[in-house]
């Protein structure tokens, strides 16, 4: 007989997992990102007035980082469940964010921002290497000269290490989810199938990464206008290595 997650229909990344999405990540430290974001704002002599959040989920980043500076703060991504999420969660908050539709390999900005934002393994979603391309030519379009690019990915290492944390189950107010992740390490694909139940229905949502080493991201960018002004090991200001579960970049787009 087969299992209710092997029968269950299957349905588009983040079109069912929005609607239990924020407690899918109750494990993330959403202000430990943003602290960390305005340590590389600092360390890198950034004072941005106008910051474009790419992949932003739900919004939760967005809500925590605006009301900081407070900056004029623009969030996108591409599932338009999650946007409608986040809007939600931003007016209960009262919280001066503008969340758009938007691919991050193929987006335009109505004016030129200070910062770009692309974290918590959203390069990773970029599963053909050449959209990296298109990520860091978009990003060059949408900054001013100047501005810069923060982008984190999650690493070989990452996956190979942390095998034994990538699955578990939880639910809530009618929303339940149980994660299972393989990771091929020959292709570096890391494929999560999440089989989520909501008010009864039960779907299945298959998620696809693909864990980047450091010089391929530097491979990348070369093609690109974009220059490289730091790459840190997870969360600390120490220089990235090839042992490194993840990686924050700082680029920037030279002054003209």
């Amino acid at each position: 007989m087969a299992s209710p997650a092997s029968s269950a229909p299957e349905s588009a990344p983040y079109s069912v997992l929005a609607v239990g999405y924020d407690l899918v990540m109750a494990h993330v430290d959403y202000a430990g990102w943003a602290d960390h974001v305005e340590r590389l704002f600092a360390a890198h002599d950034v004072a941005p007035a106008r910051i474009l959040e790419l992949g932003c989920g739900t919004g939760s980043l967005a809500l925590e980082l605006q009301p900081r500076g407070p900056y004029a703060y623009r969030a996108t991504d591409r599932a338009p469940v999650m946007i409608a999420v986040a809007r939600r969660k931003a007016q209960a908050a009262d919280a001066a964010v503008t969340f758009a539709e938007a691919d991050f390999t193929n987006f335009r900005v109505p004016s030129p921002v200070d910062a770009v934002l692309l974290l918590y393994d959203g390069l990773n979603y970029a599963t053909d290497p050449a959209d990296l391309e298109a990520l860091f030519g978009g990003v060059a379009a949408a900054l001013r000269p100047g501005g810069v690019l923060i982008v984190d990915q999650s690493t070989p290492a990452n996956s190979e290490n942390n095998a034994a944390h990538f699955d578990d189950a939880g639910s809530e107010d009618g929303f339940a989810y149980e994660r299972r992740s393989t990771y091929d390490p020959a292709e570096r694909l890391h494929r999560t199938t999440f089989t989520l139940s909501v008010n009864g229905r039960t779907v299945t949502e298959t998620h696809v990464q693909r864990a980047y080493t450091r010089a391929e991201v530097l491979d990348r960018l070369a093609a690109t206008p974009l220059q490289v002004e730091g790459a840190y090991d997870g969360f600390s200001l120490a220089p990235a290595t090839d042992t490194s579960e993840r990686i924050h970049w700082v680029l920037r787009l030279p002054m003209a």
